[in-house]
């Protein structure tokens, strides 16, 4: 596969489980998430250093994938949407997906065999310096990005997306502008065109979270703060676990001071911005598509369904499904997954409510004999962040062996070789089976009609 183009980051989640897909569609691991031989063979070493010295490689590996206010301004959406859809191989499909970005509708697209276009992407700026802490100062700074995105492509919403507890190494020298598509780009067009003969169904993906936002204009935004560990009001107001946080960084204030809210709107990595919808709906009635609304709220609901589609599935091709398989972030292979004949069961980042959603779906299963787990690090002792013993207690929920699957205990949540160790560590803990047959369309809207209703999920025809 072809290197992405600048203004679009590799360690996007977007970017990272549209690749993950084209992997699986293509009939091989996900190997390499940094899509990058040489950053493989460089985090080992990385991961020898001190914790400083680990923090500082981190940071500048991810400052690499950052473009320049000038190349903003130049930003050629086109392109990316070109090298987007060039990933998947070239042929006729029964349905595909467009939209938010999630891990369990991934996995739903791979056991399917059907490709997802994403609407949102992650396009970091580089600047000389900046302040995780100081949100008025970096909502002014963005202001001027803002507007040159704005004017590379008349349909693209701005989100200049500020997360000090979750994004702490890679915000101190770049801005993250998650950009959203109210259109389709002309390869998306063309893509869909060529490869979903009529009477197909075209899935749209709609996270309809939202997050408080200040408005800069009728398509850009300042987001402070995002799910994960920490809640709405601590990223607003502040709190006990803030001020402690803050306090442990060594920051001399007790709380954040965001820019005043202006309005809600989706929120910049997960949510769907719902201008999409109508082109979506022109174009599958041009094309005699059926258009089917997946609609849920919290990021990892549909993690719960995805889950009893994939036992429904191996069930009925006569595998009894006793190995689940715990992704974490943008560490995942469906490819793997499906192999190994596992239950996948997708986690936003390894905070406490997903170590709690997690122990709430293994409540109510049959007991795995088997649950492999991954575990992203993002280099910083956030908010709300579960340690590893917390995850060790849900790994003894296994009937017989639960493992952390190429991750260095001791050096979480700086743990950054686990990227290029996941997958070879995760394809060697069962063995590769061929996976049933892929999963029909009927059978997958069946199940979410069955699953969904219990985890907030619905599905709709809008065609």
């Amino acid at each position: 596969m072809s290197k992405p183009p600048k203004g679009i980051a590799r360690f996007d989640s977007a970017a990272t489980m549209l690749l993950a897909l084209a992997n699986a569609l293509h009939d091989r691991p996900f190997a390499s998430p940094g899509q990058s031989p040489m950053l493989d063979r460089l985090l080992p070493s990385l991961d020898r250093l001190p914790t400083r010295l680990r923090e500082w490689g981190y940071a500048v590996s991810g400052l690499a994938e950052g473009i320049s206010h000038k190349q903003a301004s130049e930003l050629d959406v086109e392109g990316i949407a070109e090298w987007m859809v060039s990933t998947y191989p070239q042929r006729d499909y029964p349905a595909a997906f467009v939209g938010a970005t999630n891990g369990a509708m991934v996995h739903l697209a791979a056991a399917m065999g059907t490709p997802w276009l994403p609407q949102t992407f992650l396009c970091p700026v580089r600047v000389q310096q900046s302040d995780p802490d100081d949100a008025q100062s970096e909502f002014e700074n963005g202001k001027a990005v803002a507007a040159a995105l704005l004017a590379t492509w008349p349909k693209l919403a701005v989100h200049h997306m500020q997360d000090p507890s979750q994004d702490r190494l890679l915000l101190e020298k770049m801005h993250y502008f998650r950009l959203k598509l109210r259109d389709m780009p002309l390869a998306f067009n063309e893509f869909l065109l060529g490869g979903l003969p009529a009477g197909s169904t075209l899935f749209i993906n709609h996270c309809t979270r939202q997050w408080p936002v200040t408005r800069t204009s009728d398509r850009s935004f300042f987001q402070f703060g995002a799910p994960g560990g920490a809640t709405e009001k601590e990223y607003l107001q502040g709190g006990p676990r803030v001020a402690e946080y803050l306090a442990r960084a060594g920051v001399d204030r007790a709380r954040w001071e965001a820019p005043a809210i202006t309005d809600h709107v989706p929120e910049a990595e997960w949510g769907l911005d719902g201008y999409l919808i109508s082109p979506l709906k022109k174009l599958a009635e041009a094309q005699r598509w059926r258009l089917m609304e997946i609609r849920y709220d919290h990021p990892e609901a549909l993690s719960f369904v995805v889950a009893e589609i994939y036992r429904d599935w191996y069930l009925a091709a006569g595998i009894l499904p006793a190995r689940l398989t715990v992704d974490s972030f943008l560490l995942m292979d469906p490819w793997c997954s499906m192999q190994q004949h596992a239950i996948p069961f997708w986690l936003m980042f390894p905070s406490v409510p997903s170590a709690d959603a997690l122990q709430r779906f293994l409540e109510k299963q049959p007991p795995f004999n088997h649950i492999d787990m991954m575990l992203y690090s993002h280099g910083t002792d956030s908010i709300g962040l579960a340690d590893v013993d917390r995850w060790k207690q849900l790994l003894a929920f296994a009937r017989e062996e639960g493992a952390l699957v190429g991750v260095d205990e001791t050096r979480f949540p700086h743990d950054f070789a686990t990227f290029s160790r996941f997958d070879s560590a995760l394809r060697e803990r069962a063995p590769l089976l061929p996976a049933p047959p892929p999963l029909s369309i009927d059978k997958a809207i069946a199940g979410i009609q069955r699953y969904g209703a219990r985890h907030g999920v619905t599905l709709h025809p809008l065609t």
